[in-house]
């Protein structure tokens, strides 16, 4: 049975609730550094060796000595290969009898194979890349719990590294609930509803560097939704569990939630999304998502991503803002707002208009809007306000209006 909450946090208070519960996965696994990029780095790595661990030449040319050349330009005439100079490729070992590579630019060659220089080098060692000017030893190649990107894993492979230790990607149970649902890819019946919440989850899921398992849909039964969150919290690092948290004659999930265990959130002070839950039974966090598929998706894009950003060792994460002229009056909202906005350019200056929900199908307000604006309640912008708006698409994609 539903009943008033006595704390509702608000978007910061919940992110905050996260940052101090949510703890980083303790798993961790072996895999091939060729197929680690975007995993989270387990250990803090050194470098082995000394790379290059012989003088290489910065540019394809010829290695000297600079000593020839204490005097200013020497008769190259004379010159033999490989006694006072040798060709030289860029990144390979010179001779150690050289220390010094004039660019091929800088080189002149006759039909019979004599050199012209047209430059005396500067300094002793120029063009030449020194030991250890590439990775010195003992240097830190890359930190624990730093993502693992194409370039890293060019440094990595580059000192001889071929595997590499990475946390575990955070596994999520995602458990629908609902009498009303059919699973999407089937004919719809009358008085039903598709299920869709699941794969915009999974994708969601997977592009923050996690591993979805999507459960069938649960009946509005009380065991049956009981036995799912036993089996979920045995398998999973977090479960999602979709509507039932409402007002609703079958919305007993919060209640069960309770029963469970450690119900720290019972609804938040905002919307959408207003009910989402944080519990935490068998030390699984269990989030309560809203069944609205715009709700479920404003839960999803700042709670779940954060929650298996902290799992995985990294900062929140909010969207980027800009700042705007806003357009329109707003009226005043009796809990903190996220509300739905246009951002466009007008004479240079960027401006954001409201986006009203009411009367938008699904499809219609998400082609609508590209950015958001919170509103504390009992607060209301002005046209000519400057406000902070948060961008869906980056501001590459913002246009301009006449």
């Amino acid at each position: 049975m539903y009943k008033k909450p006595d704390f509702e946090p608000n978007r910061n208070e919940m992110l905050e609730i996260l940052q101090s519960n949510i703890q980083p996965i303790s798993r961790v696994e072996t895999i091939p550094l060729t197929t680690a990029a975007g995993r989270v780095c387990a250990e803090t790595i050194c470098a082995k060796n000394d790379l290059p661990n012989k003088p290489v030449s910065g540019c394809d040319g010829i290695a000297v000595r600079f000593a020839d050349f204490i005097k200013g330009m020497p008769n190259t005439y004379s010159w033999t290969e490989g006694k006072e100079y040798c060709f030289s490729n860029t990144g390979v070992a010179i001779a150690e009898t050289f220390d010094t590579v004039i660019p091929i630019e800088k080189v002149e060659l006759d039909k019979e194979g004599k050199i012209r220089l047209l430059v005396v080098p500067s300094r002793c060692g120029e063009y030449v890349g020194a030991v250890g000017s590439h990775l010195k030893k003992g240097e830190v190649l890359i930190y624990k719990g730093e993502i693992i990107t194409p370039a890293l894993m060019g440094i990595l492979l580059s000192d001889g590294f071929m595997n590499i230790r990475v946390l575990a990607k955070p596994k999520v149970v995602f458990i629908p609930t609902g009498d009303e649902l059919v699973p999407a890819g089937f004919e719809t019946p009358c008085e039903k509803n598709v299920e869709s919440n699941s794969l915009m989850l999974k994708a969601y899921i997977e592009e923050y560097g996690a591993e979805a398992i999507i459960y069938p849909i649960i009946p509005d039964e009380f065991k049956k939704l009981q036995e799912a969150i036993f089996s979920a919290v045995q398998i999973a690092d977090l479960v999602l569990i979709c509507a039932g948290s409402s007002k609703g004659s079958k919305d007993f999930t919060i209640d069960l939630l309770e029963s469970l265990g450690k119900l720290t959130v019972y609804e938040l002070g905002h919307g959408p999304g207003k009910h989402c839950s944080l519990t935490y039974f068998e030390n699984i966090p269990i989030i309560g998502l809203p069944g609205p598929p715009n709700g479920a998706d404003l839960v999803t894009t700042l709670y779940v991503k954060n929650t298996l950003s902290l799992m995985q060792m990294q900062p929140v994460q909010l969207p980027y803002t800009l700042e705007a002229i806003f357009t329109n009056d707003t009226n005043m909202y009796g809990l903190d707002f996220i509300d739905y906005a246009y951002v466009f350019i007008k004479k240079g200056q960027y401006y954001v208009r409201p986006v009203a929900m009411q009367g938008k199908t699904r499809a219609e307000l998400y082609h609508a809007h590209n950015a958001r604006f919170y509103i504390k309640k009992q607060t209301a912008f002005k046209a000519g306000d400057v406000i902070n708006v948060e961008m869906r698409l980056p501001k590459e994609y913002i246009t301009e209006e006449e």
